[in-house]
């Protein structure tokens, strides 16, 4: 086999260059500490390498989604505990309101505090996270949700609710929409809402109305027509008298089912209405509790026609009570639910971000052997280079 000069020298030089360019990987690995420079290197790792690393780019995400979404329910939570102590105060107010001996000017000021909370719990509903989003907007941005008008509050967002995802195929509601936490209550008990009617000139007051059959009573609409100070009919939603009785004062009364506790002397023509509880917007109940302490109560007739509608309000104020603690309840469980993702997505992290490293990561103390081996080979390289170059076959002529 014929070696010439030319194919030792470019043999030796392709060493010395292999060399090289190992010793500058090796050195690169050391200041990167990723050992994964190249796809060409580990082929299968970098790209489990590269899902992983999406993989976590995710769970950044995730844990963004769940720090805004989490904040916003937080101050859901604190404004419906506020809503509630609002509401709290307007039932101590109904009940102090509902004295008969209280004066007109103490009655007067009951009424600016009513008007007072009416404005707060308005106040309440306009929240805003502190980011230029409101809370019970709904789906919508950039919008005063609620606003007075006339005495009467409109709803300027939708019935929407955002689901934020906080977790790999794990989604949490937004904020509810004002329309569901405001809006929608439900009046009366919360299943049925006695109520007397307006045109009452006697001076009977409906204290409380319960579902005392829920088997026999179906929801449907009936009144309690007084044919005289002692004695009352039944009717049903057309009209037709469906029973008759005798009453007495503090009697409990059933209606097909309901239980109807009233106080006082009726007028004959006078009647009440039993039907299923209807929703009322809590600022309706506030403003109707107020225009009802307000009026002026000269007559029985105009004293037990506000009475009875404060007892009503007090009704709807427990119903309401009882709506907000449901969300606030409601809105516990979705706190909770960021808190157990957040859990989750730090044990996901922690592993993938080992296995990353097992892919990735230099062994510092391998790399730098390796390096110091590279370097032996490349000076050996050399040296035998220099010798090749020395060697000529005239050396063995004589």
């Amino acid at each position: 086999m014929r070696i010439s000069t030319a194919q030792l020298h470019a043999q030796g030089l392709a060493g010395m260059l292999g060399r090289q360019q190992e010793i500058s990987r090796t050195q690169q690995e050391l200041v990167t500490g990723n050992k994964l420079t190249r796809a060409a290197q580990d082929p299968a790792g970098a790209a489990s390498a590269q899902r992983i690393d999406h993989a976590l780019a995710s769970l950044e995400q995730f844990e963004r989604n769940s720090g805004l979404v989490g904040h916003r329910l937080r101050l859901q939570e604190g404004a419906l505990g506020d809503a509630g102590d609002t509401l709290t105060r307007a039932r101590e107010l109904a009940i102090q309101g509902n004295n008969a001996a209280l004066s007109d000017g103490d009655r007067t000021m009951l009424v600016a505090e009513l008007r007072a909370l009416q404005s707060q719990m308005l106040g309440i509903a306009n929240r805003d996270d502190g980011n230029g989003r409101q809370l019970f907007a709904g789906t919508r941005d950039g919008v005063t949700p609620f606003a007075l008008s006339a005495g009467n509050v409109s709803y300027a967002g939708d019935d929407g609710q955002n689901q934020v995802d906080i977790g790999p195929g794990l989604a949490v509601g937004d904020t509810n929409a004002g329309s569901e936490v405001f809006l929608r209550v439900r009046a009366g008990t919360g299943d049925v809402r006695g109520s007397a009617d307006p045109g009452n000139s006697g001076r009977a007051v409906l204290q409380a109305t319960s579902v005392a059959d829920s088997a026999q009573w179906n929801g449907a609409t009936l009144r309690l027509q007084f044919t005289g100070p002692d004695a009352y009919e039944i009717h049903d939603a057309n009209g037709a008298v469906v029973s008759t009785g005798s009453y007495l004062s503090g009697d409990s009364i059933d209606v097909g089912g309901v239980t109807l506790r009233l106080t006082g002397a009726p007028a004959a023509g006078d009647g009440f209405d039993v039907q299923r509880a209807p929703n009322q917007a809590v600022f309706t109940t506030l403003q109707r509790l107020a225009d009802a302490m307000a009026a002026p109560a000269a007559t029985d007739a105009q004293r037990a026609r506000r009475d009875n509608i404060i007892s009503e309000s007090l009704a709807d104020l427990s119903s309401a009570q009882d709506h907000l603690l449901r969300m606030r309840a409601d809105t516990g469980a979705r706190l909770a639910a960021v808190d157990a993702a957040a859990d989750t997505r730090e044990a996901g992290e922690i592993s993938m971000t080992e296995t990353l490293s097992s892919l990735r990561d230099v062994d510092f103390a391998e790399a730098a052997s390796r390096l110091t081996l590279h370097l032996t080979a490349l000076e050996a390289a050399q040296a035998t280079m220099m010798r090749v170059q020395g060697l000529s076959l005239f050396d063995r002529l004589r």
